[in-house]
């Protein structure tokens, strides 16, 4: 019976783990996981800290359900501590004891996810200074805000905007710092401008452009942030650290397993390593672009999902190919929508890739139904090929509708005039005669053509 070693209790890992047992009910089947927890959504962390859910809600499975309906053995609180692919061995701790143990494998997967990258500024040692990684990092903050009433969020990524929601629906006065010139840096400024407006609506302090040079606090316990920007310290008693992840691949390292230019262990289309045997996959793995043609760092539960899919089916002994992923994502910002799928402007100056776009502002189904909202939508193509790379949209209506198509057709290779005649769905109730996706698409070919 062959062994499969799985690294990680979470999407990749726990789909990888899945797939290869459902096609392969023979395969003995094995999962290491660190913490305490398994199979539970960091999504779904803002919704906890808001109370709209409970921690519980959150996991689908205990290690404990997970192997009596799959028949997957789980051990939680087991750090491995080395790999030995020439002996087919990991070495590890369980944390709750100390007790050291020992597995073997005939394939392994490797889905050890991310790390928080911490900014290089005294102070992030300090009492009641968080990231927000896992499930556990989540319980910590929620102990610590039934006794903080002033919360800075230092990074207005995906996470800052929405922890800085989830805090100021909890009545917590937020401050909001962010390095780049706006907010979600990964939108173009004219988008990013929208989603700053919902968040000074909903009385969320913002400060882009913000260098912060120090957490500062007293016996310990932070009290406080030093901007560049700002005179004197800006009180808080509780801060976010939303300043980035990196690709958490030490023990690939160290097991000689190869790590590509972005940092993120090297992977082929069907998620194998330059070691055999050895495949990674999740948020510590390098996800192809097919727009940029390249690897890239990909940190998005969907696409670290498919990852998993895709190795357990190859650990299965199938040969099925990961065809990459495009960044598509939505976001919830008080009562906006947010989303994007592709590269943006800055991207696209990145690649020195010649590009056209255009935004446009309409309403998500006809002007005169009573739930009609505003949307805007922003595409970007290619010049030369015309083929559509990027697309945002930001509004009060459906905008995850739009994404989707966009996505979809960025993923088809379509043109933009392509995409301009779509045969897309109408109804008053559901959508416009004229989609705004429809809408954007002829306004970029107006530009084209100039």
């Amino acid at each position: 019976m062959e062994k499969i070693l799985i690294i990680g209790g979470n999407a990749a890992g726990l789909t990888a783990a899945s797939r290869a047992r459902r096609i392969d009910p023979r395969l003995n089947v094995t999962v290491l996981e660190k913490g305490p927890d398994i199979s539970y959504s960091t999504c779904g962390i803002p919704y906890y800290l808001a109370k709209m859910v409970t921690a519980d809600d959150l996991i689908s499975y205990t290690p404990e359900s997970f192997e009596k309906e799959r028949g997957i053995k789980v051990h939680n609180n087991t750090r491995v501590d080395e790999i030995s692919p020439s002996r087919k061995r990991v070495a590890a701790t369980k944390t709750d004891t100390g007790e050291r143990a020992e597995f073997s494998y005939d394939r392994l997967l490797i889905a050890t996810g991310v790390r928080p990258k911490l900014p290089d500024i005294p102070g992030t040692d300090l009492k009641n200074v968080f990231t927000v990684i896992d499930l556990q990092d989540a319980i910590r903050i929620n102990e610590a805000l039934q006794k903080t009433a002033r919360v800075a969020i230092v990074g207005a990524g995906y996470v800052g905007l929405e922890m800085a929601e989830c805090l100021q629906t909890l009545g917590k006065t937020v401050h909001l710092y962010e390095r780049e010139s706006h907010v979600l840096p990964g939108m173009d400024a004219d988008m990013a401008q929208i989603i700053e407006y919902e968040l000074q609506r909903f009385h969320v302090r913002i400060s882009v452009g913000a260098k912060v040079l120090a957490l500062v606090g007293a016996e310990g316990h932070v009290s406080g942030v030093k901007a560049a920007s700002g005179l004197g310290i800006d009180p808080a008693g509780m801060v976010l650290l939303d300043t980035g992840v990196e690709p958490n691949v030490d023990l690939a390292r160290q097991a000689s397993i190869q790590t590509g230019v972005t940092g993120a262990i090297s992977v082929d289309s069907h998620m194998e390593t330059n070691v055999p045997g050895n495949l990674p996959a999740g948020n510590g793995a390098g996800t192809f672009c097919a727009i940029r043609q390249r690897p890239v760092l990909h940190y998005i539960g969907t696409g670290a999902a498919k990852q998993g899919r895709v190795a357990g089916e190859n650990m299965a002994a199938q040969r099925t190919k990961f065809l990459g992923a495009i960044g598509t994502t939505v976001v919830k910002v008080f009562d906006l929508a947010v989303a994007r799928t592709g590269l943006c402007s800055e991207d696209a100056t990145a690649e020195s890739m010649p590009v056209v776009s255009a935004r446009i502002e309409a309403w998500d189904r006809a002007a005169y139904y009573p739930t009609a909202r505003k949307i805007w939508v922003k595409l970007i193509a290619e010049r030369e090929s015309r083929k559509l790379i990027g697309a945002q949209v930001v509004g009060y209506g459906d905008a995850s509708k739009r994404i989707d198509v966009a996505a979809t057709a960025i993923t088809a290779g379509m043109r933009v005039d392509e995409l301009a005649q779509l045969d897309l769905a109408y109804s008053p109730p559901y959508g416009n005669l004229w989609d705004p996706l429809l809408i954007a698409a002829q306004s970029v070919l107006r530009k084209m053509f100039l």
